[in-house]
């Protein structure tokens, strides 16, 4: 059962739906698809996100061959705290995820929870590549 899924295709879903649509999908998904069946995650806007050791993950994915920078690595933790506090400096996240949603997501700024995550990483799904130059042959693994 592992191989079958259940719901939409996820990988290009950023900037297709709103922000709100998808708080709300995350929140209670039958509010927004009546015939869903997936489980409510309210919990992700009261839990609060652990972010120190981002950076670290992001070494990781950049070893198996996501294309972060240094300095996105180096930047991992203050960028992501930027990127959901609508009061933060938020020039540095914009230089180095020009196509990044900013904002705070679970209606409260003064906390990152992992609902602030989940939507900043749905709204980048697939708005990364450029599907113009990308070579699937040559990226093939």
């Amino acid at each position: 059962w592992g191989s079958k899924r259940t719901g939409p295709d996820l990988a290009r879903v950023g900037s297709r739906y709103s922000n709100a649509w998808h708080v709300q999908h995350l929140m209670e998904p039958r509010n927004v698809v009546p015939e869903s069946i997936m489980p409510s995650y309210s919990f992700l806007a009261t839990t609060e996100l652990k972010a120190e050791d981002m950076a670290e993950h992001l070494k990781t994915q950049a070893l198996l061959g996501v294309p972060y920078t240094d300095e996105m690595i180096e930047n991992a933790v203050a960028d992501l705290k930027a990127q959901a506090d609508p009061e933060a400096d938020q020039s540095g996240v914009e230089a180095r995820y020009p196509k990044a949603k900013l904002g705070d997501f679970d209606g409260d700024p003064k906390k990152l929870t992992e609902m602030d995550a989940l939507v900043s990483y749905l709204q980048m799904l697939g708005t990364l590549v450029d599907f113009e130059s990308y070579d699937a042959e040559a990226n093939y693994r």
